[in-house]
């Protein structure tokens, strides 16, 4: 789901961001970087390496988290953790965030989660599971999908 990607001279995270199709946000989350960070030509970050699981939504005006992850069926909770977003934090008009594509289910570790804890919350097989995803850590906030 992810990969490295070398910074380039003239790269920033809006301009990596922008060619892979995500937001800076995302790619901030995913490095630990701040938003405005400034990269490093010769330095390594973490990219999305497959987005054919998600598709872009961008926020309209009045547009809400709950609204949203209730129009496509997703848990609010699991959609902010997807984009890097907290509980507090707000969606802007024009801002872009992923939505799981249909037949597309995803699950977020959370401390101590187990194997079984992911395959209850995908609803499938570890097999199933560990065909579609390299790594498997089950670290907090590991991404794990499943294609149904």
């Amino acid at each position: 789901m992810y990969r490295i990607y070398e910074v380039k001279s003239g790269d920033t995270l809006a301009s990596v961001a922008s060619n892979l199709g995500v937001s800076p946000e995302v790619l901030a989350t995913l490095n630990g970087l701040n938003v405005s960070a400034i990269l490093t030509p010769g330095s390594f970050i973490v990219v999305p390496g497959e987005t054919t699981m998600f598709d872009k939504y961008v926020v309209k005006k009045g547009d809400t988290i709950f609204a949203i992850a209730q129009k496509y069926n997703v848990n609010p909770g699991q959609l902010l953790k997807l984009n890097g977003l907290g509980q507090n934090e707000y969606i802007y008009p024009d801002q872009e965030i992923l939505i799981p594509k249909a037949g597309t289910a995803f699950y977020i570790t959370n401390n101590n989660d187990t194997l079984n804890d992911v395959t209850q919350g995908l609803k499938t097989s570890a097999d199933n599971i560990a065909r579609q995803n390299r790594t498997i850590y089950l670290v907090p906030d590991q991404l794990i999908v499943y294609k149904k």
